[in-house]
């Protein structure tokens, strides 16, 4: 390989905050303001122009998922915060049950309002954002980190922190300290495919309702009258066979999910499509995610007019807009102090260290092949130690979000936004902790950081806390069989065993 060298430089030091948080998406937003509102001097480095990482620039959407099939509220926080405050300002209809079944509570939101909300969250908690910023190289020294260095059009610049907090969501900062971790499953290190989701604007939601009566059986577990108008918000998931005739037509995309996904805005007339499908594809090499953007866009183009052609409602409907950039579903994962696994999961194991909880599905896309596993969200409650986010060999840095020490069966579950956020905000108070102690990471009274999140809002599986019980999500159908969205449960049988 050809290569050139660089002359030895100066980087200016710019700021040294008590935590540096790189990463603005859903763990990066509960981490930074955790941090602060603990009284930290916080630093969060975000990429884009505006926050919210897979909320706004990905256009993930719903967020998923903040209660159990009995509608007890397992997300709180600062999660259920920001819920609270977009729906004030209209940008959410707030928790609402998902018409795909098997699933608990689904938040539909607008992400334009989304972007507004945490600005006005990190303004009012202090938090300092660097924008248009890439942490490029970490200066290491004594099993600690010394520096970051970011980049952006004011060039290369240090920033020397006593905490940092990778959110980067493919472990960029850890990986580049010298952390070990994992890729993909463990026999081949094979990841989720990625998508592009998009908008559609100028659908006709009473049209597609009848459709959707006319066409019950093409849809997952054949909803009937009642279901599909009682929903606050259309989940729509199936078409598995005229999926497949419109792809011998020439009318849907090949290579794109073998099924139909979509889900209705707050906008009556707009919904979020997540259908198209890469695979093999690294998230962490840059001429992979451009090729992912090309064939993405490709996708969404022809997914669009399968819907006009082929689905009630969609006649005049138009692509609203694009995701600033395809959906990643898995890259790296540090391996930690403790690795949660599937079994914790389906089994809803609490730890000691315990700072989130969780309760989506074991939900993996395919490396290969059509058929998704899915097993169900909220049916099994389960915590996040804090030491899934302990990346070997370094004592001032945490990871928090997907790229947490985790399987990759676990980390089907973990990897949701709601999730995310929750972990963040654990990590930022532990973040603080260790700031305050003058301590490492690792030497952390894990007691008082459980102690501290229940009293700041955390739900966690401890004695004595209480939980919000939202009758109207409580599952009436918990169980489905996939056949018409190509999922199947290969966890069935343990999971059974444990009931």
């Amino acid at each position: 390989m050809q290569v050139v060298y660089e002359a030895a430089r100066q980087i200016p030091v710019v700021v040294t905050p008590d935590v540096l948080v790189i990463g603005g998406g859903p763990a990066g937003i509960g981490t930074a303001l955790s941090a602060a509102r603990n009284g930290m001097d916080v630093l969060l480095v975000e990429r884009y122009g505006f926050l919210g990482g897979n909320l706004t620039n990905a256009l993930i959407n719903p967020i998923f998922t903040f209660h159990d099939i009995e509608g007890r509220q397992v997300v709180m926080g600062i999660a259920e915060e920001i819920v609270s405050r977009l729906q004030a300002k209209g940008g959410t209809l707030g928790h609402v049950t998902d018409l795909t079944f098997d699933n608990a509570s689904m938040t539909p939101f607008d992400p334009e309002i989304m972007k507004i909300v945490l600005l006005e969250m990190m303004e009012e908690a202090k938090v300092e954002l660097l924008l248009h910023t890439w942490a490029s190289d970490v200066i290491v020294r004594g099993g600690k980190i010394h520096a970051v260095i970011v980049e952006s059009k004011s060039g290369r610049q240090a920033i020397c922190p006593k905490v940092v907090v990778d959110c980067s969501g493919d472990a960029d900062v850890a990986v580049k300290a010298g952390a070990p971790y994992d890729s993909g499953r463990k026999q081949d290190g094979a990841t989720q495919p990625a998508s592009l989701f998009f908008r559609i604007g100028g659908v006709d939601s009473h049209k597609l309702k009848d459709w959707m009566k006319a066409n019950r059986d093409l849809l997952k577990d054949s909803p009937t009258d009642d279901e599909i108008d009682d929903q606050k918000a259309i989940a729509f998931l199936g078409l598995r066979q005229l999926v497949k005739e419109a792809m011998e037509k020439g009318d849907y995309p090949p290579d794109a999910a073998p099924r139909m996904l979509f889900y209705q805005l707050p906008r009556s007339d707009q919904v979020a499509v997540n259908a198209s499908r890469l695979q093999e594809i690294d998230g962490t090499d840059v001429q992979d995610l451009t090729k992912a953007e090309i064939l993405a866009r490709k996708q969404a183009w022809w997914i669009h007019h399968f819907l006009k052609k082929y689905v009630g409602g969609f006649e005049d409907s138009f692509i609203l807009d694009t995701a600033s950039q395809v959906g990643i579903r898995e890259t790296r994962r540090i391996i930690g102090d403790y690795t949660l696994d599937e079994n914790d999961v389906l089994a809803g194991r609490s730890f000691a260290d315990g700072i989130a909880c969780g309760t989506f599905a074991i939900d993996i896309h395919p490396p290969e092949g059509e058929q998704q596993i899915f097993t169900g969200s909220g049916k099994a409650v389960y915590e996040i130690p804090y030491r899934c986010c302990l990346p070997q060999g370094l004592d001032n840095l945490l990871v928090a979000g997907r790229s947490i020490s985790v399987t990759h069966e676990a980390f089907g579950s973990i990897r949701v936004m709601a999730t995310c956020i929750a972990v963040g905000q654990g990590a930022g108070l532990a973040a603080a902790l260790a700031t305050k102690a003058g301590s490492n990471t690792r030497a952390i009274d894990t007691d008082l950081l459980v102690e501290s999140l229940i009293n700041q809002g955390q739900f966690l599986l401890k004695d004595g806390v209480k939980a919000t019980i939202n009758s109207e999500l409580k599952l009436h159908r918990q169980e489905g069989s996939g056949e018409n969205a190509s999922h199947y449960n290969p966890f069935a049988a343990k999971m059974n065993s444990r009931e």
